[in-house]
């Protein structure tokens, strides 16, 4: 069927502002949406996609979510073409999350209907991922940079003006054009003149405020779920999340020397300490003593969260180690979903569905 152009033109005006992260459930809007749908339901796959991706990555209001998983629930309903877009998009994850009792009855209820329209069977290997814990009475985990992305902690690719910074501070009157032209080159000369760039690290980070998913991590490590957090981030989050929620510091070694049965380990440097040197960009990595032996002879399920494994020393020491002894589960958004071995998820999200699990497991009450 032919559609007017004023509203194929109306459909890609939202499609661009939904993109943009700016979507409210309007019933005008919604009302031309279902109109274009009955008419052509490919018109509006590109909206749905982009509706969809919102809901995967977290970027829906919470009280907008009810009415978007209604609106994708509708879409469904009444083409299977529109069914099948959806069905293929959308996280299992998310909406197995979504469908538990985890979240408040209304936005339970309203992604069980869509489950249904979708004719999805519900993922387990959260729930899997969670009992194996369990049953092993511990964990490690693993955390990176993209573990911090929602506290605005910068990733490597987000570290340019810092490290410009550095640079002209050490003496180099073009560092941009350095930094574009040889990246190692310049965290080399970086590395040279360690202590500037730390402490311009430190000046940034210090103010920083924990996200959600540090104070879940805080939460599961205070009731013994994890054993050990190694962290190759330099900021305090963490240990700002237990602080806030237990009123003392978490156990913490920093240095090589140290040992504990139950830690944070700050392997790649602490902004606590930012006159000690750390663990820079294109460097090989650090792995303390101690933590090999424990590595050696532990049986317990490794959860890795937003690293990427980029320092060889690291691979070596300790993720090739932890393959072998109690598996090593990664988790990162831009991975594809092979569970239990990758889960293609935010840490937020992660996190979430990681304390869900184990109070579902602890209370099996899952349903498969």
């Amino acid at each position: 069927m032919n559609l007017p152009r004023s509203e194929l033109v109306k459909v890609n005006q939202l499609a661009a502002r939904y993109s943009q992260g700016m979507f409210v459930p309007m019933g005008d809007e919604y009302q031309l949406l279902m109109r274009v749908a009955r008419a052509d339901p490919v018109a509006i796959e590109p909206v749905i996609k982009i509706l969809v991706n919102l809901l995967n990555d977290g970027c829906v209001h919470a009280g907008d979510e009810i009415g978007l998983i209604n609106w994708l629930n509708n879409f469904a309903k009444i083409s299977e073409h529109l069914r099948s877009v959806i069905e293929v998009a959308i996280s299992k994850e998310v909406l197995d999350f979504h469908s538990s009792d985890y979240v408040e009855e209304g936005l339970r209820k309203t992604a069980l209907r869509l489950s249904e329209t979708l004719a999805i069977e519900r993922p387990k290997h959260y729930f899997d991922l969670c009992r194996n814990i369990l049953t092993s009475n511990g964990s490690i985990f693993i955390i990176g940079a993209g573990f911090s992305y929602d506290s605005y902690a910068p990733l490597l690719r987000e570290m340019e003006g810092i490290a410009c910074s550095s640079l002209y501070d050490l003496g180099v009157k073009n560092p941009r054009d350095l930094y574009h032209a040889d990246e190692s080159e310049a965290w080399k000369r970086i590395s040279e003149g360690w202590s500037i760039f730390q402490n311009h690290v430190a000046l940034m980070l210090l103010p920083k405020e924990p996200s959600e998913q540090h104070l879940i991590l805080a939460e599961l490590f205070h009731a013994g779920h994890i054993t050990h957090i190694v962290s190759f981030n330099w900021d305090d989050l963490v240990e700002k999340a237990y602080l806030n929620l237990y009123s003392t510091d978490i156990p913490k070694i920093t240095k090589e020397d140290d040992k504990n049965e139950h830690a944070l380990w700050k392997l790649h440097g602490d902004i606590e300490s930012p006159d000690e040197r750390w663990v820079l960009p294109f460097e090989d990595g650090k792995v303390f003593q101690p933590l090999d032996q424990i590595v050696m002879r532990t049986t317990i399920p490794t959860i890795s969260i937003g690293y990427r494994e980029q320092e060889s020393v690291v691979r070596e020491k300790l993720i090739n180690i932890l393959e072998k002894r109690g598996g090593v589960t990664r988790i990162r958004p831009d991975l594809t979903n092979n569970p239990p071995v990758t889960c293609s998820d935010n840490s937020l999200m992660a996190m979430k569905k990681i304390k869900f699990g184990i109070e579902s497991a602890k209370n099996s009450t899952y349903q498969a």
